[in-house]
Order: C-alpha cells, then sequence, then structure tokens
C-alpha cells in the first residue's frame, strides 16, 4: 500500500475513531550543570503540554528527504477491522555517504513519523547519523503488524519484538547503504526501551552499539503509570469523575477534528486542543491523565482484538468497520493501568512463563533491573529534566546516581516539553556524537 492511498485510510478510519482513540503525547552530575538559556515555562505540567515556544524551537536548513518503508509479515492473521495496518509502517532518512545509523524509538502510543519522531528525525540527520525512525510497541500498527506478543506494557516481551523489527530494517539497509555502526536513541518509554535493547545486544551483539542515549526516560513503567492513574481519583478531580474528564476531551477531539485541518493523532494533539477549547479551569494533570488512560484504552482494546482475548470485546464477536465501538470504548477507558496489568497483562505473561509474580512483572519493566549494566556501561547516557513529571525526587536521583557524569538535567521541560528546544536539542545531538 503507498503512501498516498496509507494517509486515505488512516483519515478514513479517523473519522469514525477519533472521538474513540486519542494517542498519549508520549509519549546527576551534568556536562553542563545549568544549561542557558532556561527554558521559559516554568510549570512542568503546562511545559508537558504545550511544549516549546515556537521562536525557541530548534529550526533546520532545510527538510530532510524521508522515506517511508513498509515490512509485510506473511501469513500473518491481521483482524479484519484493522485491515489497513496490515504492513508495518517505519521511517528512513539516509545519508549520500558512509555514516553511523541511529535508530530512535517512539513514546507511548507514537508512531514512527507523528511529530517528535518528525523532530528527531530531521535532528540527528542534521548531525550526520543515517536515521531509522521506529513507532512505538504499545501503537496500533505496531501491535497489529508486528508484534509477536501484541499485549504491550510488559518491557522484555517488547523489548524482543523491537529487536526483531530492527534486525530485519539492519539487514535490508545494509544492502545499499554504507552504515559505519549503529546507536539506538528513544523519548519517553521509547528511552527506557532503548536501554534494553542495548543489555540485549550485549549478549547478542546483532548491533555493537557505539552509544545509547535516553531522552527523559522514566524508571518504572508501573510507578508512572499508576501517578497518571491517581492523577484521575477523586482526591485530584474533586466532584468531577474520570468518565466526564473523558468524555470532555473525547468531544472537544471530535469538534476539533472536524472543524480544523488537524488530522494526525500525534504527540502535539493537546496543544491543539488547548488552543480550540476552553480548559482553563481544567486540572493540568487530569488532562494528562485522561490523554493517558485514552491511549492505554487504546493499546488494550487492539491487543484484546489481535490475541482474541475476550476482556473487552466477546471472544465470538468479529468486529467490522461499521461496527460500534463506543461501547467497547467506554469499557476500556474505565480500565486503569494497574487493572491492567492485575487482570489481563499478568494472568496473558503467566501463561507464557508460568510461576512469574506481579512483583516480578513491575521488576523487569524498571530500569532498577538493570541498574549494574547501567552504572558501568560507558556507551549509555541520560538527556532529562529535573522538573519532569512522570518522575519523583528519588527517582530522578537514582538516575544521577547511576549514570554519572554521563547525564544531562535540564532544570526546566516537564515531560519531553523541551525537546524541541534549541539547547535541549543541540545537547541530544552533542550527547550523541
Amino acid at each position: 500500500m503507498g503512501k498516498s492511498k496509507y494517509n486515505q485510510v488512516k483519515s478514513t478510519v479517523a473519522t469514525c475513531v477519533a472521538t474513540l482513540f486519542i494517542a498519549l503525547f508520549f509519549c546527576s552530575s551534568t556536562f553542563a550543570s545549568n544549561p542557558e538559556p532556561e527554558f521559559p515555562i516554568a510549570d512542568p505540567f503546562k511545559a508537558t503540554i504545550f511544549g516549546t515556544p515556537r521562536d525557541l524551537v530548534q529550526t533546520f536548513p532545510e527538510p530532510v528527504k524521508t522515506e517511508e518503508c513498509e515490512i509485510v509479515i506473511e501469513d500473518r492473521r491481521i483482524p479484519d477491522i484493522f485491515w489497513y495496518n496490515e504492513d508495518f509502517y517505519y521511517t528512513t532518512a539516509m545519508q549520500k555517504e558512509e555514516a553511523p545509523l541511529l535508530f530512535i524509538i517512539a513514546g507511548t502510543g507514537s508512531e514512527h513519523d507523528s511529530t517528535k519522531m518528525k523532530f528527531l528525525t530531521q535532528l540527528f540527520y542534521q548531525a550526520g547519523f543515517h536515521v531509522v525512525a521506529l513507532s512505538s510497541p504499545t501503537h496500533m500498527n505496531f501491535i497489529v503488524s508486528a508484534s509477536r506478543y501484541a499485549a504491550p506494557g510488559y518491557a522484555p516481551n517488547d523489548v524482543e519484538d523491537l529487536y526483531r523489527v530492527m534486525k530485519w530494517i539492519k539487514n535490508n539497509l545494509e544492502e545499499d547503504h554504507k552504515i559505519s555502526g549503529y546507536n539506538v536513541t528513544g523519548y519517553s518509554l521509547g528511552a527506557m526501551h532503548s536501554a534494553f535493547i542495548a543489555n540485549l545486544d550485549e549478549t547478542r551483539k546483532d548491533f555493537s552499539f557505539d552509544k545509547v542515549l535516553m531522552i527523559n526516560p522514566p524508571v518504572s513503567l508501573y510507578t508512572s503509570a499508576l501517578r497518571f492513574d491517581s492523577w484521575l481519583s477523586p482526591e485530584n478531580l474533586g466532584d468531577k469523575k474520570p468518565r466526564e474528564v473523558i468524555d470532555e476531551l473525547i468531544h472537544a477531539f471530535s469538534e476539533m477534528y472536524l472543524h480544523t485541518d488537524i488530522t494526525d493523532f500525534d504527540d502535539n494533539f493537546l496543544y491543539g486542543l488547548s488552543q480550540h477549547t476552553h480548559f482553563s479551569e481544567m486540572d493540568l494533570r487530569a488532562i494528562i491523565a485522561a490523554s493517558f488512560r485514552l491511549s492505554s484504552a487504546n493499546m488494550l482494546f487492539t491487543s484484546d482484538v489481535c490475541i482474541n482475548a475476550g476482556y473487552i470485546v466477546p471472544v465470538s464477536k468479529t468486529l467490522s468497520t461499521g461496527d460500534n465501538l463506543l461501547p467497547y470504548t467506554r469499557v476500556a477507558t474505565a480500565i486503569t493501568f494497574e487493572t491492567y496489568i492485575n487482570e489481563y497483562l499478568l494472568p496473558y505473561q503467566q501463561f507464557i512463563t508460568p510461576g512469574i509474580t506481579k512483583e516480578e512483572l513491575i521488576r523487569r519493566c524498571s530500569l532498577k533491573s538493570i541498574e549494574e549494566y547501567l552504572a558501568t556501561s560507558q556507551k549509555i547516557f541520560v538527556l532529562g529534566n529535573s522538573d519532569d513529571i512522570i518522575l519523583d525526587e528519588s527517582e530522578v536521583n537514582f538516575l544521577r546516581k547511576t549514570f554519572g557524569e554521563r547525564a544531562v538535567f535540564f532544570p526546566r521541560g516537564g515531560h519531553c516539553g523541551n525537546i524541541m528546544f534549541k539547547p535541549f536539542a543541540a545537547k541530544a545531538q552533542e550527547m550523541l556524537k
């Protein structure tokens, strides 16, 4: 399927399900202890939502020439409702001459060509890398077209899926391009995946990565996700119910989709919502948490249909593009991440790995499970923000202590809010060279 046809399909399907699924915008000692100039947004929640002011965004001399590529796994079962996701899509930006290749892994729910991924592709291409941009294993296209496990959220399985796809791409690109070495980076959840991929490669040695850069990584997927869940609790919302927050966002997004030219459900959708609607009195934590819940609902629905688990959609039900998905969406959006772990992911993983406990599953989804490797490997670096909303003080201190001089923390930026900020972008290039 060509790109134009694929985009038409995405737009058509989006019209039907735009009110159903929205992707999450996620998505030490330092080389420079207090980078200048300072990011202008002091509130980390506002920084996370609104991102970098336009006049402070890193710009480039000319747009990079990219190519959307695809992989088709033969004889793979694709549910009818996901027929348009039969092919696995990724982006490449290749130098004309020999160069190192950099894989970039997207954050939670994000696609290979989302706004942040396009920016990072351009940023690192300008730094002299061949670039391959990959969707998150939590994104629908990855789950449907490429995942062997199709139940995202358990880091070892997600990393196995990513590593396998990366090997296919590596073998394909080596036929036509001169590649002098391999590197990997990612933001948010993609940053965590990068670290686990590097650790896996120490044994398998398919890439022998030169450098690994984690941008705004979580320390523990579980604790960061529970933090989002807590922001939809009565203690945070007062009289408002989580369903009201989510329904308001769904309605606002539907209205924005119908009356503006925004068609990509990517990392900047919240900024568009803030300009199109009036959320001045809505708690910023609730907005962020609701977007994460919607992204989780998308992930869970996709997984349930692909595995035919019967958790949301009855096993006997075969969905078609004409079916009303709203009842399933309402069920999915009511499910917290902890419930997803307890009732879906853990039983699934116990079927694959008998005897695994919830505590062990959570441990394997934390950077602390590979702490010794991270502390001793000189190829892995961290670039983050001291006020990152997905980290508490102890987690920031863990990263500072573990990485020492291989970590850089900007004082402001929230979670990925300053990725496009000129000093932050320049530091990312510097740390990978």
